[in-house]
């Protein structure tokens, strides 16, 4: 099992923006996938090739209603594909999530 603290991504809402007759990254997750780009490489992750579960458990900011599936599982796919830790979202098999105590971070768990 692979387990990594990343700081918590934008809300899916806040991943993409649309402009000049194309879509693209919002700077908030562009800054997102270079902050939490250096916190993965930092714990020097091992690859997984094949099928995987996935696991995310999300601390919350401050006491306001949010929507758990609003918090991130594309931008952590996206991650984890991009810096190679996974060869591709696709192979996920199982994914979920849940609160836990205050902050600002995730712990992502990824299984075979």
């Amino acid at each position: 099992m692979i387990t990594l603290t990343l700081p918590r991504p934008p809300s899916l809402n806040q991943l993409w923006r649309s402009g000049h007759k194309h879509v693209h990254r919002s700077k908030a997750y562009s800054d997102w996938l270079e902050l939490a780009g250096w916190h993965l490489a930092r714990q020097r992750p091992t690859k997984i090739d094949g099928e995987y579960r996935l696991h995310v458990d999300i601390e919350r900011p401050d006491a306001r209603r949010r929507d758990l599936d609003n918090v991130g599982f594309k931008a952590v796919s996206d991650l984890l594909v991009g810096h190679g830790v996974v060869k591709d979202d696709s192979l996920a098999t199982e994914i979920s999530a849940r609160w836990v105590g205050p902050g600002d971070n995730i712990t992502v768990s990824i299984s075979t």
